[in-house]
């Protein structure tokens, strides 16, 4: 069996919804404006590409997540299973070998489906609301990344953030810990969720003690893939009306600051 893949950051319908709101808005902001219509046509076009690139992106990522956990399980239990029918024929229709081991393969698959499925829209986010989804992910991070310790330090309620934000927050927060775990070497991170001083808008800051990087150079870099998280991640920001700020240099960590709507 392989070794679960580092889930990833996966751009959701309502991204989609919210570009084209923000493009409504603009437009209808410059309708009484000779420039409106070469403005707002060119805007459309920005927004258009960045959103398919990041679509694609995602596409890529899910393929990789599934040829390579999904599909190379599939492919071992097939093997398997045709080399003990192999034996089962040259036996007279008699295996005296069990399935015990292929069973334990489709169960793992099964957890692993599910692993994919939460990391595409945890269920728990549409039930039981962000707080708990958070708590969640905590946990299942934990797990997987013991090395490790999250500090989480909540200073609102479920009721503080509109339902649009919330599945934001959530990807921030999974895109953040993500790439401490893979880039940083952290043995820390905290991770803060409150008000603004102003209460109208929710601050989430992200932080871990790792080795930190140039965010210039990582955001010019030529690779499309590298550094799509951190797009991502102010992408969603932008489009929902809000800010991203990245803060870190070489050997001083990195801090994660996303400011959105109330």
């Amino acid at each position: 069996m392989t070794d679960q893949v580092k889930p990833s950051s996966l751009i959701r319908e309502r991204d989609i919804h919210a570009v084209v709101s923000e493009l409504k808005r603009e437009i209808t902001g410059h309708q009484h404006t000779a420039t409106a219509p070469t403005l707002s046509r060119e805007r459309i076009k920005q927004l258009s590409k960045r959103s398919l690139s990041m679509l694609e992106a995602d596409r890529r990522t899910i393929s990789k997540e599934l040829h390579d956990s999904i599909g190379t399980s599939l492919a071992a239990i097939k093997f398997s299973l045709e080399e003990k029918e192999s034996m089962r024929k040259e036996n007279n229709g008699h295996l005296d070998e069990s399935l015990d081991q292929e069973i334990t393969y489709l169960f793992n698959i099964i957890k692993e489906t599910k692993r994919i499925s939460a990391h595409l829209r945890p269920t728990t986010l549409d039930d039981l609301g962000l707080m708990a989804t958070i708590e969640w992910y905590l946990r299942q991070f934990k797990q997987m990344y013991g090395k490790i310790r999250i500090e989480y330090t909540p200073e609102i309620g479920e009721g503080d953030i509109s339902e649009d934000v919330k599945i934001i927050l959530y990807r921030i927060i999974q895109e953040g810990l993500t790439n401490a775990e893979k880039h940083s070497q952290a043995d820390i991170v905290r991770l803060r969720l409150r008000y603004s001083e102003d209460h109208r808008s929710i601050c989430l800051k992200i932080e871990d003690n790792g080795l930190g990087f140039d965010v210039a150079e990582v955001l010019s870099d030529k690779d499309p893939l590298s550094g799509y998280g951190l797009f991502a991640m102010q992408e969603r920001c932008q489009i929902y009306g809000g800010s991203f700020h990245i803060d870190s240099e070489p050997g001083q960590g990195t801090v994660v600051t996303a400011i959105l709507p109330a």
